[in-house]
């Protein structure tokens, strides 16, 4: 008896390490087919669960300068949320990344197409105003579109998709009905600016973010897979858009667009599910818009590349197609040209989530954004004049394109919570959408009568994605510092 009573003073005076060294954990064996489509880290028992939560916190522990104090290279997740089981496969979770593939087909593929519509009314019904007054109309929509993307964030978190989804299907297939009856100024600001921005605002945020709920390790290739559907949507628009117009006239052409987006809209609100428990909400401007996250120099470098990069990526969609009309192009391949660029961005969506998912988010997002700015400075400012290089610089700067649009949202998910989730992205798309109302015709304005008119807009953009690459490489320096070989 005193034996042991000795024994046991022994162990609790023992320093702390190493009685860390001495646990063992007993593992039982387990059927392993039992475990597909289930998630990789399975926690034995209570012990396990305590151990696993206190490493994720260390793991996540940042010092002065934001950075993780855990620099191990093989870094996966940045929260590793090992309490909390995901899926991370099977129908339900997989179903839901199909509804939100068919949604974003309307959604993220009406703004991939906006280069159709800008083209058109600029040379029919506003062929009196001039390039910057007709860039407020789609800024105004884009302005609109990343504003209640934002604030549609913290009401997801608290309310689900539903609802949201309602809302904005109403908005934006009632807008667009809509904008076929306009032919003036105002008319297409209200339908187009207002109306379709807001509702496409309030589909966006839930189409991606639902996925979150259903992945963790896997979130890249299921995030990539769904934005699939975007590109796909800036495929099939362009050419309903192109063929209906010379046939059935605009109204009918943008009807159409229309019909299919509530199609497809619904399709999505039938397939979605959410599965995380809901926040509480409460109304107050930090509930809507996180000011807090932005004192994580990982989530504020990154929220500044995406400031940076959509309106990058949005100034080729918005004008490549007045671009190639401008270097005496024919309407078909100025039109074929934004197919292009949608064509190959489903392409860069889908394989850059899968590369992503193996070598890390930021290392590859990093990578895509270098070869963009040079797409942009190698191919389109030297070579745009002549039909090879334009169709060579919408095929790589589509991939290109599509790559930073889907891993954006997945390195927002890897620097927080999967509860926070809406929220932060809404906080980064709120910041966006300022840069977009002001880009967008600050981009027109650049643009200048001629052959080379466009040239300014082109170097703009290049340093656009210049302001990208660095803002992602420090956004990674605040994760493991200079360690080139980290997974991150």
């Amino acid at each position: 008896m005193a034996t042991n009573t000795i024994e046991l003073v022994k162990e609790i005076l023992k320093p702390e390490k190493s009685r860390q060294a001495d646990t063992k954990v007993i593992f039982t064996p387990i059927d392993l087919s039992s475990l597909e489509g289930q998630p990789r880290d399975v926690i034995t028992s209570s012990t396990d669960l305590h151990e696993s939560t206190t490493l994720a916190a260390t793991a996540t522990a940042t010092d002065f300068r934001g950075r993780t104090t855990d620099t191990d290279s093989s870094v996966n997740q940045i929260y590793h949320e090992d309490s909390e089981v995901f899926p991370e496969g099977g129908w339900e979770a997989w179903r839901v990344v199909l509804g939100s593939f068919f949604g974003l087909i309307a959604v993220a593929g009406f703004v991939n197409s906006i280069g159709a519509v800008q083209a058109y009314i600029s040379t029919n019904q506003l062929e009196a105003l001039s390039e910057s007054q007709i860039a407020w109309i789609f800024s105004i929509f884009l302005f609109f579109a990343y504003t209640f993307s934002g604030l549609a964030g913290p009401f997801f978190d608290s309310f689900g998709p539903y609802y949201l989804g309602i809302a904005g299907s109403i908005l934006f297939v009632g807008g667009t009905m809509m904008m076929s009856l306009s032919s003036k100024y105002y008319q297409f600001f209200l339908a187009l600016g207002l109306c379709v921005g807001i509702g496409i605002g309030m589909l966006m945020t839930p189409l991606i973010a639902i996925i979150g709920h259903w992945f963790n390790y896997k979130r890249g290739t299921a995030i990539g897979a769904a934005t699939v559907g975007g590109s796909l949507g800036g495929v099939i628009f362009p050419l309903v858009l192109r063929a209906l117009y010379a046939s059935v006239g605009f109204a009918w052409a943008i009807r159409v667009v229309g019909f299919i987006s509530f199609v497809v809209v619904v399709l999505a609100l039938i397939l979605i599910k959410p599965r995380l428990a809901r926040t509480p909400f409460h109304f107050r401007v930090d509930s809507i818009i996180d000011f807090r996250s932005l004192t994580d120099m990982r989530f504020l470098w990154l929220t500044v590349a995406n400031f940076l990069g959509e309106l990058a990526v949005v100034n080729g969609f918005t004008f490549m197609t007045s671009y190639a009309l401008r270097q005496g192009k024919s309407e078909k391949l100025a039109y074929t040209l934004l197919t292009l660029l949608n064509s190959t961005g489903m392409l860069g969506r889908w394989l850059s989530g899968v590369i992503a998912d193996q070598l890390g988010r930021f290392n590859t997002l990093i990578a895509i954004c270098i070869m963009a700015f040079t797409t942009i400075l190698a191919i389109w400012l030297p070579f745009g004049h002549s039909t090879a290089g334009l169709i060579t610089f919408s095929v790589v700067h589509g991939f290109c394109n599509g790559g930073i649009l889907s891993l954006v949202p997945v390195c927002c998910g890897q620097i927080c919570k999967a509860c926070d989730y809406g929220k932060r992205y809404g906080t980064m798309f709120s910041f966006t959408a300022f840069g977009v109302l002001l880009g967008i015709p600050i981009s027109g304005a650049l643009i200048k009568p001629g052959l080379d008119g466009y040239n300014n807009l082109i170097i703009f953009t290049g340093i656009l994605y210049v302001g990208t690459t660095l803002s992602v490489l420090l956004s990674r320096y605040c994760i493991v510092g200079f360690k080139l070989n980290a997974k991150v």
